[in-house]
């Protein structure tokens, strides 16, 4: 059994328009309510985004925690930790500057849900799956619960770099290589999630396509950012070797830079630690999946049949071997759990187990690095995957 070719135009019938509306309706609905449940908890981090914004345009160093800090206070009354993002994310904050912080906090939660829309909505035309009907708005609602909830209720960028990585992989399909290239230095503004996947990307586009047009465009786009950062305050990266910089990715700070309350990352060495899996041993496991990892991107360079393909891979190897995430940057993994469903199509219940057991995960252990298990569950099915696609 294929999948539906969704090139094809068919004149739907008046029951599957109806289903069609009511399925739309249903996900939006359902959808906004989440958006709004996680805009209820109060925020997280837009207090620091904002915050920085403000400090830059008034012409200070957001990634001073000394300045930031204030900012942070009197925009939310709350406090949070230091700034970690490259200047032209910083820049593209700025116009959310313009509106009180509590109207500007509603503009965020708007834009990054439409972004999310639209995210699904450029999967869809990348990967063919999920099919049409009632299939396609189930998934939808799934990875909206598993990914975005969380995301939307950090008011974090996961969903931004998603929205990002799916552009490019759209312009990469129209061999529009400048614009691939702008996108590719524009999503390095949060290098430890994305730096792998735009390495890797970047080089399987130029042994496959044999063009080096986006690696330039993407390092002249970088280059001038960073020397516009630079003519605006040549000393502004000092401040990212402060200890508090180190400190804000493990602990809540005060407002003195002091570590306070441990935070939970969902990398492997906490996934492991979590199961009391520490030392040599955790050491061990971790060098054995990097060594895999990187064989697996190997092979994928060689073998993978589209970028889209090599992309999901790369995506997951990332997720599974970098040494600091946390549980909102994983709206990326949408990719690879799409890509595993759509290998496995004719396979109804391996991947219904799969996409449950994604559910399930949720709710293992009482702290985040166990959600590390989505990470472990997308690699089986995308083995899984491959194996049965290789076999036909």
């Amino acid at each position: 059994m294929k999948l539906p070719n969704k090139e094809v135009a068919t004149k739907p019938l008046p029951a599957e328009t109806l289903n069609e509306s009511v399925g739309i309706a249903l996900y939006l609905a359902v959808s906004i309510a989440l958006a709004w449940l996680a805009y209820s908890f109060g925020g997280m981090d837009f207090n620091v985004y904002y915050a920085a914004a403000h400090v830059t345009l008034e012409g200070g160093n957001p990634y001073d925690y000394q300045q930031l800090a204030p900012y942070i206070i009197s925009s939310s009354g709350s406090l949070n930790n230091p700034y970690y993002y490259a200047p032209w994310f910083t820049w593209c904050v700025i116009p959310f500057t313009f509106f009180p912080y509590d109207i500007a906090r509603i503009l965020w939660m708007v834009t990054h849900f439409i972004l999310w829309v639209y995210s699904l909505v450029n999967l869809s035309k990348l990967v063919n799956y999920p099919p049409e009907g009632w299939a396609k708005w189930g998934m939808w609602l799934l990875a909206t619960f598993v990914f975005a909830w969380s995301t939307w209720g950090a008011e974090q960028v996961g969903i931004m770099i998603l929205f990002l990585f799916t552009l490019i992989l759209l312009y990469s399909r129209r061999e529009n290589w400048t614009l691939v290239g702008i996108l590719l230095a524009l999503i390095l503004f949060k290098p430890n999630i994305t730096a792998i996947p735009v390495a890797f990307i970047a080089l399987w586009i130029l042994l496959r396509n044999r063009t080096w047009k986006h690696v330039g465009v993407m390092t002249a786009v970088v280059a001038l950012a960073l020397a516009v950062a630079l003519f605006i305050d040549p000393t502004f990266y000092l401040p990212l070797f402060d200890a508090d910089k180190l400190q804000g990715l493990s602990f809540t700070l005060n407002s003195s830079g002091e570590p306070e309350i441990e935070r939970y990352t969902t990398t492997l060495q906490d996934f492991l630690a979590a199961y009391g899996i520490e030392n040599i041993g955790l050491v061990g496991v971790y060098v054995t999946v990097i060594l895999l990892g990187l064989a697996a991107i190997a092979f994928g360079l060689h073998a993978s049949a589209s970028l889209i393909e090599f992309s999901a891979l790369v995506i997951l190897v990332n997720f599974a071997i970098i040494p600091y995430a946390l549980f909102y940057d994983y709206p990326l993994l949408t990719l690879p759990l799409f890509y595993g469903n759509q290998l496995l199509f004719n396979q109804k219940g391996i991947r219904y187990a799969a996409n449950l057991l994604v559910v399930i995960s949720l709710f293992i252990g009482g702290i985040i690095p166990y959600r590390y298990w989505i990470t472990v569950i997308l690699a089986i099915l995308l083995v899984v995957g491959f194996i049965h696609q290789r076999r036909r």
